[in-house]
């Protein structure tokens, strides 16, 4: 098969890949908009599909009055020691000299 870019259709800024045996995922940020971080799998590196939406509560992203561009920034998808790692900024100011940002960490079995 050839892979033909764009890899996934439509907005997925800041991809982060993760091969765990011969699955693939892709990790992208939505920025200010919700859900925030989305992961799409793969078998082939082809053909992708919308899995998970792992920040779809306000309790775990809360997003309220952030600016634009702001959000979730580069979230950056990983697996070690039979658990997926997902670590994502919030970035809640955006102007002048500096930014505001949350850091987080989220671990899970499945995804």
């Amino acid at each position: 098969m050839k892979i033909i870019n764009p890899v996934l259709k439509g907005f997925n800024p800041d991809p982060s890949f993760c091969r765990v045996g011969d699955d693939y995922y892709i990790a992208t940020s939505t920025f200010e908009w919700f859900p925030g971080v989305q992961i799409h799998h793969s078998k082939d590196l082809v053909n992708w599909q919308l899995i998970n939406q792992p920040l779809d509560r306000t309790d775990l992203l809360d997003m309220k009055g952030n600016p634009d561009s702001g959000g979730v920034w580069a979230p950056q998808l990983s697996y070690h020691d039979n658990k997926f790692w997902l670590i994502y900024s919030d970035v809640k100011v955006t102007g002048g000299a500096w930014k505001d940002v949350y850091n987080y960490l989220v671990t899970s079995e499945t995804i």
